[in-house]
């Protein structure tokens, strides 16, 4: 098949839609970022990128804190809206059920069904993005989604967690259904 040329686009799909939590001003604030992506499983660490203008950047440059809240398809317009106005002129916190962790400045989100508490480890400047890599202090997740597998707890299926997720082609997203295992299905090329 013939490929075409798109340019310098970053055609990474899907992508996660998150809601990112930070307390600017002795405030908390909630912003909407699509940017964010496990950078490693153990340790546990993760990536998001801001614009440095960004008034959460503010709250993340000054206490190293951030959670990461993980909204269902059912919060898709309040989600949306968390992108749509800053904290500088909305507070969005009181679109949520607000609590706190193991982290003070950290909030997180009652109704997101995950949250992860993340402490940051590294900032990187590139342009006018700011890309902060964090390590998971604590993960949450509403006990509705927690399964036992032997004596050890895991997650229900990621259609029961019903995130949103998003293309480049500007439009939202539901999960679809599993089709195979991790590191199973390539067992038939042997």
């Amino acid at each position: 098949m013939a490929k075409k040329k798109l340019g310098s686009i970053p055609l990474v799909y899907p992508i996660p839609i998150v809601l990112l939590g930070a307390t600017v001003d002795g405030q908390p604030n909630f912003t909407e970022v699509g940017d964010c992506a496990v950078m490693g499983i153990n340790p546990a660490l993760v990536a998001v990128s801001l614009a440095a203008t960004h008034h959460s950047t503010e709250g993340i440059n000054a206490h190293g804190e951030f959670s990461v809240n993980f909204p269902n398809t059912a919060m898709l317009a309040k989600t949306d809206y968390c992108g749509m106005v800053s904290g500088r002129d909305t507070d969005k916190s009181r679109l949520f059920t607000v609590f706190g962790g193991e982290l003070s400045h950290a909030p997180l989100i009652e109704e997101c069904p995950v949250g992860l508490e993340c402490h940051v480890l590294e900032t990187v400047e590139i342009k006018h993005r700011r890309i902060f890599i964090a390590e998971v202090v604590q993960c949450h997740i509403d006990e509705a989604f927690v399964q036992t597998a032997g004596d050890r707890p895991t997650v229900a299926s990621v259609n029961r967690l019903d995130p949103i997720i998003y293309a480049l082609d500007n439009r939202y997203y539901r999960i679809g259904e599993p089709i195979g295992t991790g590191y199973m299905e390539g067992k038939r090329l042997r």
